[in-house]
């Protein structure tokens, strides 16, 4: 087990539940970053009509005659106007850009997540009895992935010596996005995961304590 925790990939030639766990894992990953792409288009469209309702504001309280009069006067006119064109051309170019970011990022979420969900199906269908089997609190588990799996919380609940390096992970991926991106990729795709596993009457599920990093 210590040699395993030691690993990034589960060994050359896995196959079954470790590597349809790997791959979901990587799933994850990739979603965290679509889901990061499709934020900043959204916070970018959002600050470009702030802006533009700032400026129209503005605008109407300055009166466009004595503004070309002062920029004659100091020979700025041609550059200001310049500038105003590639002004309004380059926000406009990345106005385009954001509304197709966020749609196009959108649409691979939805298309990742049903991927995930299809891997989700044959890891919860496999008849393979458990390599390393764990059982540990359905709902806990699941809300604690969700909602502070970045920072370990589910691993928390499996009482993994793990859980206190993505609980340091989370804190340095405040300031570092890939390490964010990581911890809150796997835990996602682990939360996401244990919601399709059937519990006992005791709220227990059983799932595969995966040992190793993606």
């Amino acid at each position: 087990m210590e040699n395993k925790e030691k690993s990034v990939f589960p060994p050359k030639g896995t196959d079954g539940r470790y590597k349809d766990i790997m791959l979901l894992h990587i799933q994850g990953l990739i979603l965290v970053l679509v889901l990061i792409i499709a934020l900043t288009a959204s916070f970018s469209i959002l600050g470009r009509a702030i802006l533009s309702m700032v400026m129209d504001s503005y605008g109407d309280a300055v009166n466009p005659e004595d503004l070309g009069t002062v920029l004659e006067i100091y020979g700025l006119s041609g550059l200001a106007a310049t500038g105003i064109k590639i002004f309004k051309t380059v926000t406009g170019a990345l106005g385009v850009l954001s509304y197709i970011a966020a749609f196009v990022s959108l649409g691979a979420a939805i298309f990742i997540i049903f991927r995930m969900k299809q891997r989700i199906s044959d890891i919860v269908d496999d008849t393979a009895p458990y390599e390393n089997p764990i059982r540990v609190k359905k709902a806990p588990f699941v809300w604690l992935g969700f909602l502070l799996g970045a920072y370990g919380g589910h691993l928390f609940a499996l009482k993994k010596k793990k859980a206190w390096i993505f609980l340091l992970l989370g804190i340095l991926g405040m300031q570092i996005i890939p390490l964010f991106l990581y911890t809150s990729g796997i835990s996602f795709a682990d939360a996401f995961m244990a919601c399709f596993i059937e519990k006992d009457e005791d709220g227990y599920i059983e799932m595969e304590d995966y040992p190793y990093w993606i």
